[in-house]
């Protein structure tokens, strides 16, 4: 946990050319790339530049334009009265891809991954441009990052973190988060990226839910979550008004996709969340004509359901359950997905 004078009096700050004062909550307006239309666009930031100094928080939802959790979970943030005592800054980006949310589409209107372009050109594609624009104006006057995202379309995500495995203070914060599944990760995309390879800022990427659809539970986890990173860096001193163990997390080695044998209709028998051993069903896929034909899907090793297809056709070689194996077997052998408390954070 950092170490740091709470009567130190917090500096200025400039974002995007704004200079904010210690004390101040603003709405900025970064402007984008244009489309074709010559139509401007805006990204809105939210920026909450606490009277003492702190950690300068970054967190950002909507890298892709069908993600919604990260919507909700920043809006939920933001109106936590805590943040009026708050030491640092925090700045929030609700929708980092503007343009793939009009569109209901994950991509730029490029057709390229914002994710895969970081850190980005002033004079490289649009989608490098819009990446540069993130890296130069947000993320170099940050000094830790949370990134929220969400499953594909059709697949549920168990909310579970990812950290770069050299990051010890990315770790650190992973494990104040608190979900059932936290994992290494050498991924060189987003706001992981960096020339050397380790990500230039402590980095946590907020995975859970489903493209396009809107999830309390994984909601109501990742705020919790955010609260319990943000008083792990001192910036924030508030308690959970729920007391009891942490929540108990478990490291994945690996995670592989487990994929259909053949096609037809998927009825899942083991839902996500569970520990399965080896050998276990974990669902059987029919044919939706009327046949005897069938095939079960078994476990090929011990692990926790980490995400599913949620879409009952399926094909032959798709992937429909994704398995995570663990680092130790959790004793009992199963993760139970927590019932998600209204009262889980002090307003």
């Amino acid at each position: 946990m950092p170490q740091m004078d709470f009567f130190m009096k917090n500096k200025p700050i400039n974002i995007c050319g704004i200079t904010i004062q210690p004390g101040e909550k603003l709405t900025l307006a970064m402007p984008t790339p244009e489309i074709y239309t010559c139509a401007p666009l805006h990204i809105p930031m939210h920026v909450v530049h606490g009277k003492k100094a702190g950690p300068r928080l970054l967190v950002c939802a909507t890298l892709y334009g069908d993600e919604v959790n990260g919507i909700d979970i920043v809006d939920r943030l933001l109106s936590l009265t805590s943040l009026k005592s708050l030491h640092g800054t925090l700045l929030c980006i609700p929708v980092m891809n503007v343009y793939g949310l009009i569109n209901h589409s994950r991509y730029l209107p490029d057709g390229k991954d914002l994710a895969e372009s970081f850190p980005g050109s002033q004079e490289g594609s649009f989608a490098a441009r819009l990446a540069h624009l993130f890296s130069t104006e947000v993320v170099d006057h940050m000094t830790h990052c949370l990134n929220i995202r969400s499953g594909f379309l059709h697949t549920y995500k168990l909310p579970q973190i990812y950290y770069h495995p050299e990051d010890t203070i990315a770790k650190n914060m992973a494990e104040a988060f608190g979900t059932s599944i936290i994992r290494p990760s050498h991924d060189k995309t987003g706001f992981f990226y960096s020339e050397s390879g380790k990500p230039r800022l402590p980095t946590l990427i907020y995975e859970g839910g489903e493209a396009n659809r809107s999830d309390e539970y994984t909601i109501k986890l990742g705020l919790r979550g955010i609260v319990r990173v943000m008083r792990q860096l001192e910036m924030i001193r508030i308690k959970p008004k729920v007391q009891g163990s942490p929540t108990t997390s478990h490291v994945a080695k690996n995670k592989f996709w487990i994929r259909a044998p053949l096609s037809g209709l998927m009825h899942q028998i083991k839902k996500v969340g569970k520990y399965a051993e080896k050998g276990e069903k974990l669902a059987t896929i029919t044919d939706p004509f009327g046949s005897t034909k069938r095939y079960d899907v078994t476990a090929p090793v011990g692990g926790i359901i980490s995400a599913i297809n949620t879409h009952p056709h399926v094909y032959e070689g798709q992937g429909i359950i994704e398995l995570a194996e663990l680092e130790k077997i959790p004793e009992p052998a199963f993760v139970e997905i927590p019932p998600v408390q209204p009262d889980i954070v002090s307003y």
